[in-house]
């Protein structure tokens, strides 16, 4: 059993571009050919003799690729450099890298204390705000 429905241009034999004669024609040397049964040979030059029918299958039919001479000539410019090119960061200098403890990270995702009212979790202590984070004010004597 095919993996696909043959159209009626493969039962016949026969160019997209073929007339009423040519579908005339072909049916005799389906049938001498033998790779398809006489319904499947009769059904398809039914179809192909309707000229709506036969457009409804022209428009559900993929357009054969054009050939394309010289491929690697045409593609040589692209292919001479790489397709992708990443421009990776460098590592920051060692002093800007900073290291966190298990035991910290522990802590900031520890479960809070059950029955707190307080409907906000609490802020662990080393990103609590302190005088470092507020603006320099000028007090007036």
């Amino acid at each position: 059993m095919p993996l696909h429905e043959p159209s009626p241009y493969e039962v016949l034999g026969i160019p997209l571009t073929a007339g009423v004669r040519e579908i005339n024609l072909s049916v005799g040397k389906a049938l001498k050919a033998g790779r398809y049964s006489r319904q499947q040979i009769q059904d398809a030059a039914a179809l192909l003799r309707n000229p709506d029918r036969r457009l409804e299958v022209d428009l559900q039919q993929p357009l054969p690729p054009e050939p394309v001479d010289q491929a690697a000539d045409l593609l040589a410019p692209a292919l001479a450099e790489p397709l992708l090119v990443i421009d990776r960061p460098g590592l920051p200098p060692a002093p800007a890298l900073l290291a966190l403890h298990r035991a910290e990270a522990a802590a900031d995702f520890a479960e809070p204390a059950p029955g707190g009212a307080d409907p906000e979790p609490p802020v662990p202590a080393r990103y609590a705000a302190d005088l470092s984070v507020l603006p320099q004010i000028e007090v007036p004597e």
